[in-house]
């Protein structure tokens, strides 16, 4: 099993460490059930996130969402903190910005005088001020920084649509309609008929809101899954088709590989070096 790093938090629902504090057995790819945001003044930092690399460099913010496999691969000359938090001390517009973000575009570039830059040495400050009991005023602030870094990732190019409007409400709804059912739901029209839509409108929709059409999004989840599954279990290709709710594991398999470009098995061996670290 991959391990999770939960009890980074303690008991507190936010937690600041510098960017210096990794260490080797962090390099592993392990999973949170708790967001972790990274915001980097200075220097390089790349990472593995779902299967995906992310690079920062100089001045940028990023997130990873509970739940997403992640490592870190390389650091060089950065300053910065790590910022941990609870998932429900993470308000709930902020979380939606997120969780409209992950995967398709989770870190920014920032400027070198933005704001955050202020507000993180201040927490530090404040944190240890024994005459500060106060928690109200750390989780202000906290929330402070997280509405700074949400805003900042919301400006990326494909956030054209306004907030709070029609196309993306349906897609918000869509993408947690994914998560509570892929294992059972494959098809754009099933979910439209959930949302009481057309499947037309369902993909236009989708498509203007996140540049992907809706199938994109039910076949990536299941993809998804599909390679942590492979990665940090041993269940073999059949017992994952099943677990993932395919009856027939040669179509499974077919799946697989159109979306991979890989057999299930050559991505299991593939990343076996790694997947040994955590049996």
């Amino acid at each position: 099993m991959i391990p999770s790093h939960h009890n980074q938090l303690g008991n507190a629902s936010f937690r600041l460490l510098p960017l210096s504090v990794i260490h080797e057995k962090q390099t592993a790819l392990h999973r949170d059930d708790h967001y972790m945001f990274i915001v980097q003044q200075k220097g390089n930092f790349i990472m593995e996130v779902d299967f995906k690399t992310i690079e920062l460099k100089g001045a940028s913010v990023c997130f990873v969402g509970p739940g997403q496999i992640h490592r870190y691969i390389y650091q060089e000359n950065n300053k910065g903190w790590f910022l941990f938090a609870e998932s429900g001390a993470v308000s709930e517009p902020y979380r939606e910005i997120l969780d409209m973000h992950q995967w398709i575009h989770q870190s920014v570039p920032i400027d070198e005088h933005d704001p955050v830059f202020d507000l993180l040495p201040l927490f530090e400050k404040i944190e240890k001020d024994k005459t500060l009991k106060n928690p109200s005023i750390e989780i202000s602030l906290m929330e402070a920084i997280i509405g700074i870094i949400a805003s900042r990732i919301s400006e990326a190019p494909l956030s054209q649509l306004q907030y709070g409007g029609q196309k993306y409400s349906i897609t918000r709804q869509f993408k947690k309609y994914i998560t509570e059912h892929f294992k059972t739901i494959k098809q754009v029209q099933q979910y439209a008929k959930l949302l009481h839509i057309t499947p037309l409108y369902l993909n236009e929709a989708v498509k203007e809101v996140t540049g992907y059409p809706a199938s994109f999004w039910i076949q990536h989840k299941t993809l998804l899954e599909a390679r942590r599954l492979l990665f940090y279990t041993s269940m073999d290709v059949k017992q994952i088709a099943f677990e993932l709710g395919y009856n027939d594991p040669i179509y499974f398999s077919r799946f697989f590989k159109k979306g991979t470009g890989m057999t299930a098995l050559e991505f299991r061996a593939k990343n076996q070096d790694l997947s040994h670290h955590h049996h």
